[in-house]
């Protein structure tokens, strides 16, 4: 119930937040935590006003799709105007690799190589050759994808396990970041949260660790199928919960409401018009949040991650 997952949430938060703080401190961090828009700024609204939009809503990664690498390089001049880092995604990153990481690397807006969403277990070969080759031109920017989360079905995972699933990613595809989305608060009102989410995060967070790579995590901002409008306490539940578990970068999906037919919700923080909403305004008050506790997370290390309530959550340790 309510009352249960504040308890969960605070025990969860303050067990982390008291002992990354020191770390936090030892590290003197100035920089911000990453926070990326999936499906930021469209192609066909690449402008500096836009841009600007996405800034000052907090945001400090823009990843959005474009059908051509020349309508990428300009996005990405606007973004080295704007402060904005961005993730490359366009075909001939797909066809021809070095060519394209070689046009671009240069760019201090660049940070990132997409390269898929939510993979099976037999596409992992292939992304590994893939990310090798741009790695061959450019090892100080990484690749980027997002795995499954721990609700998707065995035929999705392509293995018995979840576990086994981020361990042979890990192992097959040489990532510098890893990633992953779950969405875990369902039902009208934001009050139910799925049992094993926490579960989740302790098998990506501690699978991450092992490998000695940081991680980003995700919150959704845009209402589909069973997933709500949200509300900045639901915000909140899923962030600080990500950072706790030691998440190096936020990502919401999404910010832009996707132009997808199949769906009639239109309530992404910019609306298929282009228009903000109120969740632009919770999304906007939450990146204020993240950014001023940046020099608590940024860099920590989990030390140790516990609950507590008369009910905790699968997979967790009392």
């Amino acid at each position: 119930n309510k009352f249960i997952m504040r308890k969960l949430l605070f025990a969860c938060f303050l067990t982390c937040f008291l002992s990354s703080s020191l770390h936090g401190q030892q590290k003197k961090s100035n920089g911000q935590i990453p926070v990326l828009a999936w499906v930021g700024v469209p192609e066909s609204e690449t402008t500096i006003e836009r841009f600007k939009e996405l800034k000052d809503a907090g945001f400090t990664h823009n990843f959005s799709f474009y059908s051509s690498a020349d309508a990428f390089d300009k996005a990405l001049r606007i973004a080295e105007k704007t402060g904005m880092k961005m993730v490359l995604n366009c075909p001939e990153l797909k066809t021809e690799p070095e060519k394209t990481a070689k046009r671009f690397m240069k760019s201090k807006a660049l940070v990132a190589y997409y390269l898929a969403d939510e993979p099976g277990r037999s596409a992992f070969p292939e992304l590994g050759q893939w990310a090798r080759r741009i790695q061959t031109v450019d090892i100080k920017k990484f690749c980027y994808l997002n795995l499954f989360p721990n609700y998707a079905p065995a035929s999705a995972l392509g293995t018995d396990t979840y576990r086994e699933h981020v361990n042979l990613f890990i192992k097959e595809v040489p990532l510098q970041v890893l990633s992953f989305d779950h969405y875990p608060v369902v039902g009208a009102t934001n009050a139910d949260v799925r049992d094993i989410w926490y579960e989740n995060l302790e098998i990506f967070s501690d699978e991450a660790s092992k490998a000695n790579k940081p991680f980003w995590a995700f919150a959704l901002t845009v209402a589909h199928g069973p997933y709500p409008i949200p509300t900045l306490p639901a915000l909140r539940m899923q962030i600080y919960s990500n950072l706790a578990y030691g998440a190096q970068g936020i990502q919401y999906f999404t910010y832009q409401t996707p132009p997808n037919p199949e769906w009639d919700f239109n309530n992404a923080p910019i609306t298929k018009e282009m228009k903000r909403n109120h969740v632009y305004d919770m999304v906007k008050a939450m990146n204020q949040e993240i950014r001023a506790l940046s020099a608590v997370f940024l860099g920590a290390e989990v030390v140790s991650i516990n609950h507590t309530g008369a009910n905790i959550p699968k997979g967790t340790r009392r």
